[in-house]
C-alpha cells in the first residue's frame, strides 16, 4: 500500500475510534449525568462535534509532525487539545452537585486518556517517519 493511502486508511480508522468513544460518552452521560443537570442532547451536540475535529486535528497533528511542518503540528495540536476538553468542560459546568466519583472518574479519564493520545500522536509519528519513502 502506498504511504499515502495507508495514511488516509490511519485518519479514517483513528476518526471510526474517537467517534467509538463518542458515542460511548453519549451514552455514559445519558444514564449517569443527566440526573445531575447535564442535558444529554446538549452534550451529546458538544461531544459529537468536538469529536470530529479532535479526530481530524490530531490525525492531522501527526502528518504536520512527519511532513516537518512544526508551526501546522502546533495549531491542529491546539485544536486536538481544545476539542479533547470542551465536552468535559461542559459537564462540569452544566452538572449540578455531581458526585464526588464523577469529578474522580472525568478528571482521571481526561489525564489517563490524554496521556494514551499523546503517546499515541508519539508513537504513530514515529511509525510514519520510519515509513517514510519516496512513494508519496
Amino acid at each position: 500500500m502506498m504511504i499515502a493511502q495507508r495514511r488516509k486508511f490511519f485518519s479514517y480508522a483513528w476518526l471510526a475510534a474517537v467517534m467509538l468513544w463518542c458515542a460511548i460518552r453519549i451514552g455514559v452521560v445519558s444514564v449517569w449525568l443527566s440526573q445531575y443537570g447535564v442535558n444529554t442532547s446538549v452534550f451529546a451536540v458538544i461531544e459529537i462535534v468536538s469529536s470530529v475535529i479532535y479526530g481530524v486535528a490530531s490525525a492531522r497533528t501527526v502528518l504536520a509532525l512527519v511532513g516537518k511542518r512544526r508551526r501546522n503540528a502546533l495549531l491542529w495540536g491546539l485544536a486536538s487539545v481544545v476539542a479533547y476538553l470542551v465536552p468535559d468542560v461542559y459537564v462540569f459546568s452544566a452538572g449540578r452537585s455531581l458526585p464526588l466519583l464523577s469529578y474522580v472518574v472525568i478528571i482521571t479519564l481526561i489525564v489517563v486518556l490524554g496521556s494514551v493520545g499523546i503517546l499515541d500522536v508519539r508513537r504513530r509519528y514515529v511509525q510514519f517517519s520510519k515509513n517514510k519513502t519516496g512513494d508519496d
